[in-house]
C-alpha cells in the first residue's frame, strides 16, 4: 500500500467490484448494489479490499472536493472569496457539497460487500481474513464518521443491498446512532487489525493500511463528538479517554509514535515509512490517483505542484500572530514559506523574512479587503535587483515537486495523526476528571516536539481547556480539523463570528445530496434551512 503500489493494479476488481464510473453514481446513489460475483480465492479477496480505498481517492472524495467545503470555514486559514463557499459560507446545490454524499456511501457499499463476502469464508488463512476484515469495518466507520459530521442524522446500511428483496427506499437515522455505528465498527475493526505492520497479515509494503491504533485512535475522535455539542453525551469522555489510551499503550511498543520532525508527517515521498500517521488518503501520481490540495496552498504561479501553485489558501496573519515564539510549527523555511522564485523568475518573500539589505519600496500593492491582506509590493535591495514581498502566510504541508498535473500529486490527505489522538487523551481527561497528570503528559509531549515548554502544572480545568483546545489548532491547523472541532465544542458560529467570517446557525450542517431526496422515497425534506 506504498505510494507506489497502485490499487487499480488488480484487474479482478474489473469484475469484483461495482464500477465507480459517473452514471452508477448517477443512477444508484443509495442502492448498495452487490456484485454478482463471490470471492474464490485470497487474491480475489484482497483486490476487493484494495477496491474500497480507492473509491476514497475519487472526484466525489478527496481529489476534490471533501476537503473544498471544510478549507475555510475555520479562523486559521486566509482563502480566496471563489474557494468553495468564501467569505459566505456553502451554499445549497453546489457539486462540492451534492457529490460527497454518493462518494461516502459508495465506500460503505463496497465496504459491506467485503464483509457479508468474506466473514463466511473458509478458505482463507486467519490472518488474513482478520486484516481484510478489519479494513472493511474501519473504512466503513470512516465514512458514517465523515457523514454524521457532515449531514447529521442519516440513513444507515450495514448489508449489502439486494435488489431483489431490499427497498432502497431507507430512513435517516439519528445523528448519535451514526456516530454509535462508526465507533461500534471501530471496535471490531481494532479488535481484528494488526497491532503494526510486522503482525498478522501485514508486511512492510501494508503501510498506508489502518492498523488497531488506528482504528482506537478514530474512535477516540468519534467519541469526543459523541460527548460534545452535536450528540451531548458527556459520559462519552470515558470511552474516548479508554479508546485513546490504547493506542498510548500501543505506542510503548514503539507503534505508533511522534516524528521527531514535525514537517517529516507531510513529506509526500515519505509519509507512509513515518510512525506517526495512523491514517491518510492514499495518493499516487497517477491520473485522477491524487488531491489537488498542493496546488491551492502553494504560492501562486510556482512549480511545486501540477499544473503550477495557485496561491488561494494560506494562514491567516492574526492566527499566525498567536503562536508562541519559537514553535517550530511555524519556522519559515521548514513550515512556511520564506522565499521562493515563480515560473517568470520574480522573487518573492514573505514580509517576515524580506532581505536585511532592501533600500527602497518600489511599489505598494498590498490591499486588505477586510478578510485578510493581499497583493505583493516590490522592493529594491542594495545590489539594485527587484524582489517582491507578501503578507501571505503559505504552508508547506501540501508540496509535490514532481508532479505535473494538478490532480497528480502524491501529498496525502490525513486524516488521523498520533498527536491528534494525544490531544484527544488531554481534552477527555481534563473533561472527565480534571487536568491529571495523564492529560499534562499528553499535551506536553506535543508541545515538547514543536520546541515549547510544559505547560504550568497548576492551570485550572478551565485554562487546561482552553489550553488544549489552543494547542490542537497551532497542531493540525490546515488538516481540516478546526471546523469540526469548533462545531463539537458548541463554538463555531461566534467563533468565525470574531473572525469576520460570520455563519448561521444551519450552515453547521451540509444538506443532503438532491439526488437522494429525489430517489429515496423515505428522505423527503433537507436538512433545516436548505
Amino acid at each position: 500500500m506504498m505510494k507506489n503500489k497502485l490499487f487499480l493494479l488488480i484487474p479482478v476488481l474489473l469484475f469484483i467490484l461495482p464500477s465507480c464510473q459517473k452514471d452508477f453514481l448517477d443512477e444508484e446513489v443509495f442502492t448498495f448494489q452487490a456484485p454478482k460475483d463471490y470471492y474464490s480465492n485470497a487474491n480475489e479477496v484482497k483486490a476487493a479490499a484494495n477496491g474500497m480505498y480507492d473509491a476514497l481517492m475519487t472526484w466525489e472524495l478527496w481529489v476534490q472536493p471533501s476537503w473544498i467545503p471544510i478549507a475555510l470555514e475555520n479562523d486559521d486559514m486566509l482563502g480566496q472569496d471563489w474557494v468553495a463557499g468564501g467569505y459566505t459560507g456553502n451554499q445549497n446545490g453546489t457539486w462540492y457539497i451534492e457529490r460527497p454524499w454518493a462518494g461516502f456511501y459508495q465506500v460503505i457499499n463496497r465496504a459491506n460487500n467485503v464483509i457479508d463476502r468474506v466473514s463466511d469464508l473458509d478458505f482463507l488463512d486467519e490472518d488474513v481474513k482478520n486484516a481484510v476484515l478489519g479494513q472493511a469495518y474501519f473504512l466503513r466507520a470512516y465514512c458514517y464518521f465523515e457523514i454524521g459530521r457532515w449531514f447529521g442524522d442519516a440513513p444507515i446500511r450495514t448489508k449489502s443491498f439486494d435488489p431483489a428483496v431490499d427497498s432502497p427506499d431507507i430512513v435517516r437515522s439519528p445523528v448519535k446512532d451514526v456516530f454509535m455505528q462508526a465507533a461500534n465498527d471501530l471496535q471490531i475493526a481494532g479488535d481484528l487489525l494488526p497491532a503494526d505492520y510486522l503482525s498478522g497479515d501485514y508486511s512492510d509494503a501494508d503501510r498506508g493500511r489502518p492498523t488497531a491504533p488506528a482504528a482506537f485512535g478514530l474512535q477516540a475522535k468519534v467519541y469526543m463528538h459523541l460527548a460534545g455539542a452535536e450528540v451531548g453525551d458527556m459520559s462519552f469522555y470515558n470511552n474516548a479517554i479508554t479508546a485513546a489510551q490504547k493506542v498510548i499503550d500501543y505506542s510503548n511498543t514503539g507503534y505508533p509514535s511522534l516524528e521527531s520532525n514535525y514537517m517529516d508527517n507531510f513529506n509526500q515521498a515519505s509519509q507512509d515509512a513515518g510512525t506517526e500517521i495512523l491514517f491518510s488518503i492514499q495518493a499516487t501520481q497517477a491520473p485522477n490517483e491524487g488531491p489537488e490540495l498542493p496546488r491551492f496552498y502553494i504560492p501562486g504561479n510556482t512549480g511545486f505542484a501540477g499544473g503550477g501553485g495557485i496561491g488561494a489558501i494560506s494562514l491567516r496573519e492574526d492566527f499566525y500572530s498567536t503562536f508562541e515564539d519559537g514553535d517550530k510549527r511555524v519556522e519559515f523555511g521548514t513550515a512556511l514559506f520564506d522565499h521562493w522564485t515563480d515560473l517568470n523568475g520574480d522573487e518573492f518573500y514573505n514580509f517576515r523574512t524580506l532581505p536585511q539589505d532592501v533600500v527602497g519600496i518600489v511599489s505598494e500593492d498590498v490591499f486588505d479587503n477586510g478578510f485578510g491582506r493581499y497583493g505583493t509590493n516590490r522592493y529594491e535591495l542594495s545590489d539594485g535587483s527587484i524582489v517582491r514581498g507578501t503578507p501571505r502566510l503559505y504552508i508547506k504541508k501540501y508540496i509535490d515537486e514532481t508532479s505535473q498535473v494538478k490532480d497528480e500529486n502524491g501529498s496525502n490527505p490525513i486524516i488521523l495523526r498520533y498527536a491528534d489522538v494525544l490531544l484527544l487523551l488531554a481534552e477527555a481527561e481534563n473533561e472527565a476528571n480534571g487536568p491529571t497528570g495523564t492529560a499534562f503528559d499528553a499535551i506536553n509531549e506535543v508541545r515538547q516536539r514543536a520546541g515549547l515548554e510544559e505547560l504550568d502544572a497548576s492551570l485550572s480545568q478551565d485554562d487546561f481547556r482552553q489550553a488544549v483546545r489552543d494547542e490542537r489548532r497551532y497542531e493540525l491547523y490546515g488538516e481540516f480539523q478546526r471546523r469540526w472541532d469548533l462545531i463539537r465544542w458548541g463554538i463555531w458560529i461566534e467563533t468565525m463570528e470574531a473572525a469576520n467570517r460570520s455563519r448561521l446557525e444551519y450552515q453547521k450542517l451540509f444538506p443532503i445530496a438532491s439526488s437522494e431526496i429525489a430517489a429515496n422515497a423515505l428522505i423527503n425534506e433537507n436538512n433545516p434551512g436548505w
